[in-house]
């Protein structure tokens, strides 16, 4: 069905018709995660050298994990070590759809 012709129904079922509902959750989710990151960091100021060393990883990959449009796989363990340093717990939780 072609988006001119489509009525009524949700922006997620229009999403799915089209096949870009799973990279659209992604993506949000990626970049709801980094935003809060990237406040967290500001607010207690740490910058990303800072935040890099304490995680013990690279500065490459702490810019992977606030770049919500990186390609490069982000680990649930990685976004968990992340809120541990600036104060925070990671929270992951399956809802009904």
């Amino acid at each position: 069905m072609s988006i001119k012709n489509r009525t009524g129904g949700t922006v997620d079922e229009l999403w799915e018709e089209m096949g870009l509902l799973e990279s659209i959750e992604e993506l949000t989710i990626r970049r709801m995660l980094a935003a809060e990151l990237a406040r967290t960091m500001k607010r207690r100021r740490i910058g990303k050298a800072e935040l890099a060393r304490q995680m013990d990883t690279s500065r490459p990959q702490l810019d992977r994990l606030l770049d919500p449009l990186s390609k490069g796989g982000i680990t649930v363990h990685t976004l968990a070590k992340a809120a541990r340093v600036v104060g925070k717990r990671l929270k992951v939780e399956l809802v009904a759809i």
